[in-house]
């Protein structure tokens, strides 16, 4: 995958998609299936990208209900031999993709299919999941926006009524000023003169728009999302602990109190004696990993005039508090799986033990090994997607423009522009462009 990242970096899209075809071939991964229909979304193959990601789906769903004997694997050798089901937040973004790849090719009504699925997804994640990441403000403006430009006004308030609920305690991420204002206007075409007047207090510019002008999103996508690592801890086992367990259960607790002495020194005295040490290995985000360089980015037309484009979306910042609402769960689980290890190596020297010392020693080390070599973190993701996504949504009068994404540095240097081909702004429609800066 590191080769991918690499001519990803470079904007070299179709190579980066060329060399990871070739590598994960016909998958059934969800994992490569994500990947995958993303690079071929970069490099302009919509059909493909349309298929795999339908394929993603499609297992995604499937695979919410594991088989036992899939899962009895995962707890016994590693999570990496589970079935790989994507995140939440993976599930809801393959249809943010899909809507563009369709936005591409012209096909609104389809696009707002993808915008509906968004919704509908969100809408029953926000009921059930017990997760930070319940819903999304940034993919609830995008699927409103989509109903907005189909001329579904009364689901586009209800889309960017919930992106502002949500952006208030959003991973950081303020409500951007646009909201406010396209808010107001879907409110004004489905007619709710109450909501109008409160919108109005809160945003005042709204009403100020020109009628007759048409609506333009850029949506800037900055960065790569952080990979997932895997990295060692050593847990301590004392003598006076527990080493035979009546069930599952008791294990399970069991392996809740030793998470606890993760990050503690582990101390030999008179009354507690280290009987040996445990090796798990658990999935992590590099604290130093930085997914872009830029800072900000401001969208310009033929005059040089600047329409800010707003941080909208933190990719790498739900990824990381996703794995860290899971990281509990997944800690007890990889204890869990080398304490039956290590029950396994210490059978084995007892069976062995029986007809010979040395044997026996010999029966456990083999075991011991064989565990040392299929512990292993889970550390499958979907790494293409951006780091960070900035969104400008703002109004132009009829005719043709020629528009700019800049992409800058904290010192306003500029790092990437993108110049999109003459853009036809049409009186009261919505028109969409999308951007991608690989630094």
């Amino acid at each position: 995958m590191q080769s991918v990242r690499t001519d990803m970096s470079a904007s070299q899209y179709q190579k980066a998609y060329t060399t990871y075809s070739q590598k994960v071939g016909k998958t059934s991964r969800v994992d490569e299936l994500l990947n995958l229909g993303l690079l071929a979304f970069e490099a302009g193959d919509y059909q493909k990208s349309f298929s795999v990601l339908s394929d993603a789906e499609r297992l995604a769903e499937e695979r919410l209900t594991k088989s036992l004997s899939r899962e009895a694997v995962a707890l016994a050798l590693s999570d990496k031999m589970g079935a790989y089901q994507g995140t939440v937040f993976d599930k809801a973004m393959l249809h943010y993709y899909r809507g563009l790849g369709f936005l591409a090719q012209k096909n609104l009504e389809s696009a707002t299919v993808e915008g509906r699925a968004i919704a509908h997804y969100l809408e029953v994640n926000a009921r059930e999941s017990k997760r930070t990441y319940k819903d999304d403000g940034f993919l609830q403006w995008y699927s409103g926006s989509l109903y907005d430009a189909f001329g579904q006004y009364n689901d586009a308030w209800i889309s960017y009524k919930r992106a502002r609920e949500i952006y208030a305690d959003y991973y950081g991420v303020r409500e951007p000023s646009f909201l406010c204002p396209v808010t107001y206007a879907a409110v004004r075409k489905v007619g709710v003169a109450e909501s109008e007047q409160e919108l109005l207090q809160q945003c005042p510019a709204a009403d100020s728009i020109p009628s007759g002008w048409g609506r333009v999103i850029v949506l800037c996508e900055a960065g790569l999302a952080p990979p997932i690592r895997e990295e060692n801890i050593m847990l301590p086992i004392y003598k006076n602990d527990p080493h035979d367990f009546r069930d599952e259960n008791e294990r399970e607790h069991f392996a809740h109190d030793v998470a606890l002495r993760r990050g503690h020194d582990y101390h030999q005295d008179s009354d507690v004696e280290l009987d040996y040490l445990l090796r798990v290995a658990l999935p992590y985000y590099a604290g130093d990993y930085s997914g872009t360089q830029i800072a900000q980015v401001v969208v310009k037309d033929a005059t040089d005039r600047e329409i800010p484009a707003e941080l909208a979306q933190n990719i790498g910042g739900i990824l990381r508090q996703d794995l860290a609402d899971r990281q509990p769960v997944i800690i007890v689980r990889a204890i869990t799986r080398a304490l039956i290890k290590y029950g396994a190596t210490k059978a084995a020297e007892a069976a062995g033990d029986k007809k010979n010392e040395t044997l026996g020693a010999i029966f456990g080390a083999v075991v011991n090994a064989a565990g040392a070599l299929t512990e292993a973190a889970d550390v499958r993701s979907w790494e293409t997607l951006p780091d960070r996504i900035y969104a400008a949504d703002f109004r132009l009068p009829p005719g043709p423009h020629n528009l700019r994404a800049v992409f800058q540095d904290d010192l306003g240097g500029v790092v990437f522009r993108h110049d999109f081909p003459p853009v036809e702004v049409k009186s009261g429609d919505v028109v969409f462009l999308r951007a991608r800066c690989m630094r």
